[in-house]
């Protein structure tokens, strides 16, 4: 029997036997969690050699298992404190004199690294310049098939997925709030993908389709793919630069708040996702939220800033977020389109009617494109689209909203508290276009000062539904269509402002609405059974 102290460590051997106690505490960047092991990584090789240093690979399979302690030799046993494997959660760390903050190395993977199986471990990174290469993307980097672990302060690109989240994936951490914790997934086929198993899980801090400062694309073809269920991608979060999508939502009940994306960390300089900011294919997501801690800055986007789309996306709410405009909501940042609700996209909510819910759609060149066969009872309520997110400043997108290609019996507004959307200072305000394209109720908002028409329909759009006709003021008579509800709006031209107040039209058509609209000029509007809004009428100047 002998006994040789190292480092850290008493050694206690015997012929068949060895074993390993902490008695003490030396060098390193962190201590043994409590219960746990802290493992210090110090070679950028991908090997499992008994050869003095201790790589990622090798730190990995001591966390989870693969590699008994017992089994190192004594320069690389002087990297671990305490006793790590599968009952433990290890921390494992990096020399900073092998991977120094200031020039990064790379760890170059000839294969896929062991998973995270075990639960509860920690790669830390932060304050390590750690890169992470895949070389061909030709494998998944970095696999998590178990809870409660944390990955932060990595960079890791060139992969066929960066960071994979497989079944049995809950409650981890990929990123972190503070300073250096986020990590950098980009150059890959998929930087971060949250499997249909996974779920419970928060992205948060981490630069994905950018460069590390967030203002340079080093391009995923997709950011961020979630198939699980309820988990959270906000806190800080850069999606931009990616190839095609930055974020895609295909699972439920998951949360994407607090986020860039499409623009640097500032939210004032585009850093184009090539098609989606955000594709929403699932069901009962949120994007958003109430408070300015939960919006999102989805701006500077090839095609779509977000979009609601497929048969399979319903229940889902987006509120609270700038579209087409920088972080301060006051200068344009446009998407192609803002927001696109289409192919067969069903019960959404875009807005809501709560304090800090609308969102603000400006700057685009279409606002809303709302589209196709299928797509039906979504709701926009309580948004900004075409001014800025505070004052009266003018923010104007092409069309404000576009409704196009045969989708039916879709809300804009209400005439509730907190329903109506402000819509103004676009070329045109709200354009139904095409004959199956009908059933769109578009009352008590405030359309005003638009370019164009405030309501327009083209070839058929909401069953080419006829204006009413104001005759008298004081009160509000004229005719619409029998049996149609007549809206009464003050405007200073010929759009509507400020809802003023509801008649039914009788079956021959008259209306009389006991309302004193101020004016200066006094419209209506008719919405008929089928849901379907009319343009404005001709306006009628009160008199002074």
């Amino acid at each position: 029997m002998f006994t040789h102290r190292v480092g850290r460590f008493w050694w206690v051997a015997t012929a068949a036997v060895f074993s390993l106690s902490l008695v003490g505490c030396g060098g390193g960047d962190e201590a043994a969690p409590p219960g746990g092991a802290s493992i210090q990584v110090d070679s950028t090789a991908d090997t499992t050699a008994r050869d003095g240093v201790v790589t990622l690979r090798e730190a990995l399979l001591l966390a989870t298992g693969g590699l008994p302690a017992q089994g190192l030799d004594v320069s690389e046993a002087d990297n671990v404190e305490g006793v790590p494997g599968t009952t433990s959660g290890d921390v494992i760390t990096f020399d900073r004199a092998i991977f120094p903050p200031s020039q990064s190395a790379t760890i170059a993977l000839a294969s896929a690294l062991p998973a995270l199986s075990s639960g509860g471990d920690t790669i830390n990174a932060a304050g390590a310049g750690v890169i992470v290469g895949g070389g061909s993307r030709a494998f998944d980097c970095l696999v998590i098939t178990s809870a409660k672990n944390t990955v932060s302060g990595l960079q890791v690109r060139e992969c066929k997925i960066g960071v994979l989240l497989e079944a049995g994936a809950t409650e981890n951490t990929i990123g972190g709030a503070l300073e250096g914790q986020g990590n950098v997934l980009a150059a890959s086929e998929t930087g971060l993908r949250v499997a249909t198993e996974a779920s419970g899980n928060l992205v948060e801090g981490n630069r994905v389709g950018a460069d590390r400062p967030g203002g340079t694309a080093d391009a995923n073809e997709i950011g961020v793919f979630v198939g699980g269920r309820e988990n959270s991608i906000g806190g800080g979060n850069v999606v931009s630069g990616n190839e095609r999508v930055g974020v895609t939502v295909a699972g439920s009940g998951n949360v994407v708040s607090g986020n860039y994306i499409g623009t640097d960390p500032s939210g004032s300089v585009a850093v184009p996702n090539g098609i989606e900011g955000i594709w929403v294919a699932g069901q009962g997501n949120t994007v958003g939220g109430s408070t300015a801690a939960e919006r999102n800055v989805i701006s500077g986007n090839g095609l779509f800033g977000i979009n609601v789309s497929g048969s399979g996306a319903t229940g889902n709410v987006v509120k609270g977020n700038y579209i087409g405009v920088d972080a301060t909501g006051q200068k344009g940042l446009g998407n192609r389109n803002g927001v696109g609700v289409s192919f067969g996209a069903q019960n959404n909510v875009i807005g809501g009617v709560e304090k800090g819910e609308g969102n603000v759609i400006s700057g685009n060149s279409v606002g809303v494109l709302l589209r196709d066969t299928g797509t039906t009872g979504n709701a926009f309520q309580g948004n900004r689209i075409g001014m800025e997110a505070v004052g009266e400043e003018p923010l104007p997108n092409g069309t404000g909203i576009s409704i196009l290609g045969g989708a039916q019996k879709n809300t804009f507004g209400g005439i509730a508290k907190g329903e109506r959307n402000i819509i103004s200072a676009n070329a045109i305000g709200v354009l139904v276009d095409g004959g199956s394209t009908t059933g769109h109720t578009i009352r008590g908002n405030a359309i005003f000062s638009n370019s164009g028409a405030g309501i327009e329909v083209r070839d058929g759009g909401n069953g080419g539904l006829s204006p009413p006709v104001v005759t008298d003021l004081g009160p509000v008579r004229g005719s619409a269509c029998a049996g149609c509800t007549v809206d009464i709006y003050s405007d200073g031209e010929d759009e509507g402002q400020t809802y003023e107040g509801s008649a039914v039209a009788g079956p021959d058509g008259a209306f009389e609405a006991d309302v004193d609209a101020d004016g200066p000029n006094v419209t209506a509007t008719a919405t008929d059974a089928n849901g379907s809004t009319s343009p404005f009428s001709q306006p009628l100047a009160v008199p002074r």
